[in-house]
């Protein structure tokens, strides 16, 4: 149901796309922070609570100390690159999304299973790799309001760089989205209608992405299926009511909203409200996304360590 809902929305928003006017600049960017703030932000803002089940058993009562300096570490290390070593940034920021994106996306039993992890890679960044391709010139006008002024060579460097990259994840997402199509053809019943359903989302996203701008079809991804997905399992894993936990989440969600409204006046200031605001939410996206997809990331680590204290408890002393 989910996935039908985000394929209608796709191609409802590519529609809407046909008739944008370069005059809602303003509106979009609204539209992208305020969508940002209310699904995409508490997203990251569930991360504490995501992190307590995995580092408790391991740290006890020093976990959340613990989590807050490394996730505030990361975030603002993140935020200073932008100013410091833009084109770094841009890069490791890009990449590493492509790389968490493809790790929450559904994992299908699709080819060898030794390119399984490649093909998620390729699908994951497909809301990257598709807009770098189309829609260059948007990316580029994007990362330019980000990036400080003297950084335009390195920026285009690995803009550049980054393109060459999206040619051939296309091309690997491409041939992982054609097995897709033939083993669904070979199944029958739910395995089947999955598979299809799941490709027709693919196609829907990739038309998306290449043909609506990334401030339009960045969030439909971001916050309609990555953090409406990310945030659903954690309601279940917690078994809560949405009501629930979005009362738990709201505090640390306003926290972020809050930083991200002093960085913009204290530090961005642009040349105009649409800039700054671009710039805000950007800046500030990254800086939470880095440090919560390294802890998504290393979660089967650390809950590999707790299963090993629980079945291996420390003895203290030695037998006489």
């Amino acid at each position: 149901m989910h996935a039908a809902s985000v394929i209608l929305l796709c191609w409802a928003m590519i529609g809407a796309a046909c008739c944008f006017s370069s005059g809602m600049t303003g509106l979009t960017a609204g539209v992208l922070a305020l969508l940002v703030a209310t699904v995409g932000l508490p997203h990251g803002a569930a991360d504490h609570r995501f992190a307590r089940s995995r580092l408790e058993p391991i740290l006890g009562i020093a976990w959340l100390p613990v989590f807050l300096a490394g996730y505030l570490a990361v975030a603002v290390a993140i935020a200073g690159g932008w100013f410091v070593a833009p084109a770094a940034t841009i890069l490791g920021f890009f990449l590493a999304s492509a790389w968490h994106f493809g790790q929450e996306e559904p994992h299908l039993p699709i080819g060898p299973r030794c390119l399984r992890p490649l093909f998620r890679f390729a699908r994951g960044g497909l809301v990257i790799w598709t807009p770098l391709v189309f829609r260059g010139g948007d990316v580029g006008e994007i990362v330019g309001l980000v990036a400080p002024g003297g950084a335009g060579t390195a920026i285009q460097h690995a803009l550049s760089l980054l393109t060459a990259c999206s040619w051939l994840m296309l091309s690997i997402a491409a041939v992982g989205w054609a097995l897709q199509g033939l083993t669904a053809g070979t199944r029958g019943g739910l395995v089947r209608r999955v598979l299809f359903t799941d490709n027709a989302l693919v196609a829907s996203l990739v038309a998306l992405f290449a043909l609506a701008g990334p401030l339009v079809s960045f969030p439909v991804y971001f916050c309609a299926w990555h953090s409406a997905r990310g945030l659903g399992r954690l309601r279940r894993e917690l078994g809560e009511t949405w009501t629930e936990l979005a009362r738990s989440l709201a505090p640390l969600t306003a926290v972020a909203i809050a930083l991200i409204g002093l960085a913009t006046w204290l530090v961005l200031g642009g040349s105009g409200w649409t800039d700054t605001l671009i710039r805000a939410t950007f800046i500030g996206l990254s800086a939470v996304a880095v440090p919560h997809l390294l802890l998504h990331g290393a979660a089967p680590l650390f809950e590999a360590s707790a299963r090993r204290r629980t079945s291996h408890p420390l003895r203290f002393g030695s037998p006489a």
